[in-house]
């Protein structure tokens, strides 16, 4: 099997949600990103980060929602990518990728 222990195959619907979802964790990563408001955090990523967020301080933005400050963003993603992961199975046909790769055009501005 030349060293990989099992091999996944994705449809390209499956590979484009995938990478959306990279790309859009990469990008909390950035360290001049803002503070942001839950509600544009993607609704399929939202649950987790709310788990993510308990006992961890938020604050109402001007117009009252709740805001998530960037470090803690920036945290989060990083459990995702590179520690525990999602705490509940993401299928990727229910991900939106035109919403991820809006929301990561919004971080690159």
């Amino acid at each position: 099997m030349c060293g990989l222990p099992y091999l996944i195959l994705m449809t390209s619907s499956s590979q484009d949600a995938y990478q959306a979802l990279r790309d859009y964790l990469n990008g909390l990563l950035n360290p001049s990103l803002a503070d942001q408001a839950l509600a544009d955090v993607p609704a399929a990523l939202r649950p987790g980060l709310e788990a993510f967020m308990a006992g961890k301080t938020e604050y109402q933005g001007e117009a009252g929602q709740r805001m998530i400050y960037a470090a803690d963003l920036a945290a989060w993603a990083a459990d995702l990518i590179y520690g525990a992961g999602l705490t509940a199975p993401l299928p990727l046909a229910t991900v939106d990728v035109a919403a991820l790769r809006a929301a990561t055009l919004w971080h690159a501005a």
